[in-house]
């Protein structure tokens, strides 16, 4: 059974996208009629989906969603909105949302977004119980799926090489600590003395940066001497 918080301010909407969601037996469903309510039952509740509207009294759910990623980057957010201009797509996704939705819709229609962003996750649900377990973790505002050496920011995917993966794997394993350069070269490379092999990582390195760089708050830092480090 799949939780979800519902946030919405038009209680007959709330009641229709309920109805409908239970009606297809996946989910139990949690109401909230506004912002503060709806961050209220997510500190509670601890919902496996958060579907909100924007535009809401109090808290909107632009607010909302930033007070959820700063707590979980992991939890699916959903946005639905009356209004779909680029601007405001774009604005929803770079605050760390799984995927946007125009109202009205039915309970059908977001059922299959919700499915389609646990299959991309692989994160196991009633429909698929043999997928694999979860491989996206976040790093900042990206989406690092490990399993298909993917990053993702909002409209945007970077297709990562094996190595570049597997670096980034290790850094973000042990991130806000200094990974020692030499573990690095020797996970990687089988003779870590190598000057070439150390060019080799630099220009990873370089790389990975410019990949990340759509995130100012994610950084690698290079500390001479000692090793390297994935900020976050």
């Amino acid at each position: 059974m799949i939780k979800i918080l519902l946030v919405e301010d038009d209680e007959a909407c709330a009641y229709t996208i309920q109805g409908g969601l239970e009606l297809i037996g996946d989910y139990a469903v949690i109401r909230a009629k506004d912002g503060v309510e709806g961050w209220s039952l997510y500190c509670t509740e601890k919902p496996d989906v958060v579907v909100s509207d924007i535009e809401m009294p109090f808290m909107d759910g632009g607010e909302l969603l930033k007070k959820i990623r700063a707590d979980n980057p992991s939890v699916v957010v959903i946005m639905e909105s009356g209004k779909t201009t680029p601007k405001s797509v774009v604005e929803s996704l770079e605050l760390g949302a799984d995927d946007y939705i125009k109202k009205p819709f039915i309970a059908e229609e977001l059922h299959a977004h919700i499915q389609a962003i646990f299959r991309r996750l692989h994160i196991r649900t009633n429909e698929n119980q043999e997928d694999s377990p979860a491989t996206v973790v976040r790093i900042g505002k990206y989406r690092f799926d490990v399993h298909e050496n993917m990053l993702e920011i909002g409209m945007q995917t970077i297709k990562l090489t094996d190595r570049e993966a597997n670096i980034l794997q290790m850094l973000y394993d042990r991130k806000n600590t200094i990974v020692p350069r030499k573990e690095i070269l020797s996970s990687f490379w089988k003779d870590e003395n190598d000057p070439f092999h150390s060019r080799s990582l630099d220009v990873f390195i370089s790389k990975l940066r410019k990949y990340l760089s759509f995130d100012p708050s994610v950084k690698i830092v290079v500390t001479r001497g000692k090793g390297i480090r994935l900020i976050d």
